[in-house]
């Protein structure tokens, strides 16, 4: 008498053959509409997909650290290495490095500014666990206060630059 084929195994073989496929190609399309989605939203906002130096900068640091303290979520949804850091004359810019500027992380974890140097409240040098780190507070534009902590390797040279006008 010939083997019969199992049940989980018809099933497993329909799986393997058509569903998986199917339901792989879905996963990406969605990461690449949701990928093609914040690349629309950045270049319609004027928003810089890679960061570099400006041209005018006191202070530049491209592999810093950093968390927004607008709530718990930002502040455990920290950058480590890979924000973009800069003060001018005007301003103090943060935004993470590409990738990490993609998929709305920015938006998300509230990691991209322009800080306006004249809407500084406080610039608080702290103590950290392995170093030290600066908390930045602010003055949005439109009125709202913030705050971000930022780690950074040149931190004396940060706070030269954002003392000198």
């Amino acid at each position: 008498m010939p083997c019969r084929p199992r049940a989980h195994f018809v099933m497993e073989s329909w799986f393997a053959d058509i569903a998986f496929p199917i339901l792989a190609s879905s996963a990406v399309a969605r990461i690449g509409l949701w990928l093609g989605a914040s690349i629309v939203y950045r270049k319609s906002r004027g928003k810089p997909l890679f960061c570099g130096k400006p041209p005018d900068a006191l202070f530049f640091e491209a592999n810093g650290s950093g968390h927004s303290n607008r709530n718990l979520f930002t502040r455990l949804g920290g950058v480590r290495n890979c924000l973009s850091v800069a003060v001018t004359k005007e301003a103090v810019l943060t935004q993470p490095q590409f990738p990490f500027s993609l998929m709305f992380l920015p938006e998300i974890y509230d990691l991209e500014h322009k800080i306006q140097r004249s809407h500084l409240r406080a610039v608080i040098p702290k103590k950290v666990l392995f170093g030290r780190s600066v908390e930045l507070e602010f003055t949005t534009l439109e009125g709202e206060s913030r705050s971000i902590e930022l780690c950074l390797r040149g931190l004396d040279q940060f706070l030269e630059a954002l003392t000198s006008r």
